[in-house]
């Protein structure tokens, strides 16, 4: 079993703390957009890969910034025309692979001792945008609900198992 070991996870504070003020402070779309880039492609793909391997066809991808539907701004989007109950969860959940990405290439960084160089401010640049950008959006999750069998399966088997009945 793969332990998050303490330097790893020391390591990401500066990116955490940058991803926070992004996040926070940045009132510029263009600016956020562009720091955001990176963290949008692998959001994106892993989308798309994900959904190449259940079946859910993917037609299209987009990592352009544009302005979307009721004023909101879409940074990116993958089309998909085969998205079903089985296949909806997985594919809108994909983007939390980030995190593990995020925590190895953090850890492959501190790896055999580890002191500050010039290297790491765009490694902790790389790693906050991908940080922010490894959340499912609304319209992830949004999808993820075509597939409430796996929700009421997964409710059910939890219920039975942890709820005391008589």
């Amino acid at each position: 079993m793969w332990l998050i070991q303490l330097p790893t996870l020391y390591y990401l504070i500066p990116s955490l703390m940058l991803a926070l003020l992004i996040r926070v402070k940045c009132r510029s779309f263009r600016l956020f957009a562009a720091f955001l880039f990176i963290g949008v492609f692998i959001h994106e793909t892993l989308h798309l890969v994900t959904g190449a391997v259940l079946g859910a066809k993917p037609v299209g991808m987009s990592i352009i910034p544009k302005r979307g539907r009721q004023g909101t701004m879409e940074l990116g989007s993958v089309c998909f025309s085969n998205i079903t109950w089985y296949n909806a969860l997985p594919l809108a959940l994909a983007p939390l692979f980030g995190l593990p990405l995020a925590l190895a290439a953090a850890h492959l960084r501190v790896t055999g001792g580890w002191a500050v160089q010039w290297i790491d401010a765009p490694i902790w640049t790389v790693l906050a945008s991908v940080l922010l950008s490894c959340w499912p959006s609304s319209t992830d999750w949004r999808i993820s609900l075509r597939s409430w069998p796996l929700y009421l399966g997964a409710g059910m088997y939890f219920a039975w198992d942890y709820l005391p009945f008589a």
